[in-house]
């Protein structure tokens, strides 16, 4: 006889409300990041504008290019640490910073090296910078900067040549200031450096304590000094000034200036 009640059908189960809740849960949960991969790989999260920033002699699209960087590319495959290398492998850059802001935006700013000194090579110019670092190679020197007329051997752009000379060179192109850098050569004249701007010349001797110097030989020209006048600067401390056709003035024992 066949019971005609509502109880459970023999050999079934309904779902309880937490396994109902757990397949909702986790059809929601796929939905979502079904959702999300297509947003992130839509045209809306990709490059649409990359600001660059403090570049002025950097080739940062060269660098953006080695990277594989550039407009249409996805966002969230990106990686600010490798396109921070690939731009500051132009011997320009002194440092560099990449940051991405979402949905669209690639921010990229670069701090440059500061030229110092166009040091002659053997056949060519180096620029150098403030940190020693070697930023441009040319055939002749631009203006603007000081300039060292002695021979060394030639270095590639993004070279640190070794040998404390280099810095010391780059030291004194930074003390003399933009104008009178601008105007002044090094020579090397029997084995000794001299420095020569608005017509007064002076011994620098070795390559030591060169930024001293340099400050020194600003400082007196400040004063007005007659073109022709040689200053020895080897003790910079004690500054001997010579005018032309007078006798040597023996500085005193304080820094000039």
């Amino acid at each position: 006889m066949s019971g005609t009640g509502t109880g459970r059908r023999a050999g079934g189960r309904r779902p309880g409300p937490r396994r109902r809740w757990a397949w909702t849960l986790a059809i929601a949960g796929l939905v979502l990041v079904g959702a999300t991969a297509v947003v992130l790989h839509s045209p809306w999260m990709s490059v649409q504008e990359i600001e660059v920033l403090g570049a002025m002699h950097t080739d940062v699209a060269a660098g953006l290019s080695a990277a594989g960087v550039g407009e249409g590319a996805l966002m969230i495959w990106l990686r600010p640490g490798e396109i921070e290398a690939a731009v500051a492998a132009d011997p320009w850059v002194r440092e560099v910073r990449v940051e991405r802001i979402f949905p669209d935006r690639l921010v990229v700013e670069v701090l440059e090296q500061t030229p110092a000194v166009w040091v002659r090579g053997e056949q060519s110019w180096m620029l150098v910078a403030r940190t020693g670092a070697i930023i441009m190679v040319a055939e002749e020197p631009a203006a603007g900067v000081l300039r060292a007329e002695v021979s060394y051997p030639d270095h590639a752009a993004g070279e640190q040549p070794r040998g404390a000379e280099w810095g010391e060179l780059a030291d004194l192109g930074a003390v003399l200031g933009p104008d009178l850098a601008a105007r002044a050569v090094v020579t090397r004249e029997g084995g000794e450096l001299w420095l020569s701007a608005q017509g007064c010349r002076a011994r620098l001797g070795p390559a030591t304590k060169l930024a001293d110097k340099g400050r020194v030989f600003a400082a007196l020209l400040e004063e007005g000094l007659a073109p022709g006048t040689e200053i020895d600067l080897i003790a910079p401390t004690r500054p001997a000034v010579t005018e032309p056709g007078g006798a040597a003035d023996q500085g005193s024992d304080e820094p000039a200036g």
